[in-house]
């Protein structure tokens, strides 16, 4: 019975393969179009592959010998004219059927659906099907909006769809319509019922667009033919083309964001948005809301909220303060640990911050180190000796001899928020002597690097960022010793010893 099927189904596909030939060949075998318009009703993969692959033979021959294009000249009664509005139907048919497949189970089918889709919207935009101006662009907008309908679902997640939809959005033409759609269809959506999977596809073709950093104003790079003179051309201005790549982050990032898609938006917002953007404090508002949530968000709106501050003077007073918020046990055990002591590091590079602030950072993070996990202290420690490296006037923090040895008299304030009232400056960093004796060698190492003159070049922390147990206990296992050690404390005679307490229950005589 497999057999008899698996017979049946490689007779129909030839019998479609056969169809789609005899179409071609001829206007009078015409009406095939319709038999495998049915037969791409179903849901077999492999009948679907086929009719997809002949409806791509048929239509892109039909659009580039010019039998589906429609003149005034030609009298819609007569036989030619009857003949043209009938393919011209029958051609939305299968674009309506290909664009419904972009829904369909089949991952294969989806994917050549939309290569279909695309192949179609070249060759109608190297032959259009209707009259053109010259002072038009032959890029057939309407069916191009079908395809973008059919991607930016509000019922499935198109995700890797729109992945293999990226190669496209490097001509000009096409990143354009897609802004334009994008921008016009996330007015509509915000006046009705949206889903996450909506957000999660506009997000997705959001991620893609990118333009050239260095290069001329003018575009050229199109999909499809364009008018001689492009200065007049929308389409061609690198200046439009970010105003609409601008205004549609904007508006995108003012819907309701679920957690995870609110954590991506900001890990690309600083070099996949910012770059592009015809003025990035635009997205001041978003960055400083985020930054004020707290937790692993404001971790991550640490970088956009840094560059609109430096690079484009955003009034933002209270950065450092929010900073210093931050600076809390949890962090040593985030998800984006490395990420925000890479950013830490980099803010407080400038040797013009008050030495009161940069104590502040640096004392906070020491009695933070006292309950840090050894990955974590790996690099707090060296953070820490960077800092007093790079603002001599924090010496005062290693060097004080007049300090209580009592916890309760230490002068700074832990729970102050304010880093110019924590009283940073008046207390040591008694907390890296006691990581003197840590159990890790590599922390006590570096722990006692305080005892002596400071260097002139810094720590790299690069390399110390991504530093888990597991690479701890490897990078141990792997050292050569010179003498293997046979017990905790080496022993100081052969028998009795001063602090054997066990050895003063007898006497040798």
């Amino acid at each position: 019975m497999a057999d008899e099927t698996r017979v049946k189904n490689v007779v129909l596909l030839q019998n479609i393969k056969e169809k789609a030939k005899l179409c071609c060949d001829s206007p009078k075998f015409a009406n095939n179009i319709l038999d495998i318009i049915n037969l791409a009703q179903t849901e077999d993969k492999s009948v679907l592959t086929a009719c997809v692959k002949a409806f791509h033979k048929i239509f892109t021959q039909f659009i580039g010998n010019g039998e589906l294009y429609t003149s005034p000249e030609v009298d819609d009664e007569s036989k030619e004219g009857k003949y043209k509005i009938w393919l011209n139907e029958r051609y939305s048919d299968v674009y309506e059927r290909l664009v419904e497949l972009l829904q369909c189970k089949h991952a294969t089918v989806k994917e050549l659906s939309l290569s279909t889709l695309m192949k179609l919207v070249t060759a109608e935009g190297q032959n259009p099907i209707t009259v053109i101006t010259a002072k038009q662009s032959n890029f057939p907008i309407h069916r191009f909006q079908e395809i973008m309908r059919g991607l930016i679902s509000v019922d499935y997640n198109h995700k890797d769809l729109i992945t293999r939809f990226q190669e496209y959005l490097d001509y000009d033409d096409v990143r354009f319509h897609v802004l334009k759609f994008l921008i016009k269809d996330i007015k509509e959506k915000k006046q009705q019922k949206y889903s996450d999977e909506y957000l999660n596809n506009i997000y997705a073709m959001l991620e893609q667009i990118s333009f050239p950093l260095i290069g001329n104003e003018v575009l050229s790079n199109c999909l499809c033919k364009t008018p001689d003179d492009l200065s007049v051309f929308k389409v061609s201005s690198l200046k439009e083309q970010k105003k609409l790549f601008s205004s549609a982050w904007v508006q995108f990032l003012q819907f309701k964001l679920t957690s995870s898609l609110y954590r991506s938006v900001l890990v690309i917002l600083h070099d996949k948005v910012m770059p592009y953007m015809t003025n990035p404090l635009l997205l001041s508002d978003f960055l400083t809301e985020s930054y004020n949530v707290g937790g692993a968000i404001s971790l991550l709106a640490l970088n956009g909220l840094f560059i609109l501050v430096h690079k484009f003077n955003l009034d933002y007073p209270e950065f450092f303060t929010k900073l210093y918020a931050l600076f809390e046990p949890g962090v040593f055990h985030a998800k984006y640990r490395a990420r925000f002591f890479f950013l830490a590091d980099l803010f407080l590079t400038s040797s013009h911050l008050p030495a009161y602030l940069v104590a502040a950072f640096a004392k906070k993070l020491s009695r933070l180190c006292l309950t840090a996990p050894a990955p974590g202290l790996s690099i707090a420690v060296p953070f820490i000796y960077n800092l007093i490296n790079r603002h001599p006037n924090c010496n005062v923090l290693i060097h004080r001899t007049d300090s209580s040895t009592e916890l309760s008299a230490d002068p700074f304030l832990m729970d102050e928020p304010d880093p110019s009232k924590c009283k940073a400056l008046e207390s040591s960093l008694w907390e890296l002597k006691t990581l003197q004796t840590h159990y890790n060698p590599d922390i006590s190492k570096m722990a006692n690097r305080i005892e002596h003159p400071l260097q002139t070049s810094e720590i790299d922390l690069s390399e110390l960022l991504e530093n888990n147990y597991h690479q701890l206990f490897e990078k141990e296992t792997r050292k050569k010793i010179k003498i293997a050690p046979v017990t905790f404390i080496p022993p100081k005679g052969l028998l009795i010893t001063n602090d054997d307490k066990i050895g003063l229950c007898w006497t040798m005589d």
